[in-house]
């Protein structure tokens, strides 16, 4: 007889994104075309995730142009 798994057992184990400073985003490869931008837009003293900055660089380029 096959026992059910818990309800511990049955959920993902939630992804873990990594945190970069503004120096090794500037860095990577990824971003290369978007140094500039990058230098403007992020704070030297903070950390981001790739998802976040990929959606800063989005809503800066949707933004409206004054």
């Amino acid at each position: 007889m096959a026992r059910k798994p818990t309800k511990a057992a049955a959920e993902k184990p939630e992804k873990v994104e990594s945190k970069f400073s503004k120096n090794q985003l500037l860095a990577a490869e990824r971003f290369r075309d978007r140094r500039d931008l990058l230098t403007a837009i992020l704070s030297p003293d903070e950390t981001y995730t790739v998802k976040a900055v990929e959606q800063m660089i989005e809503d800066f380029y949707k933004r409206k142009v004054r």
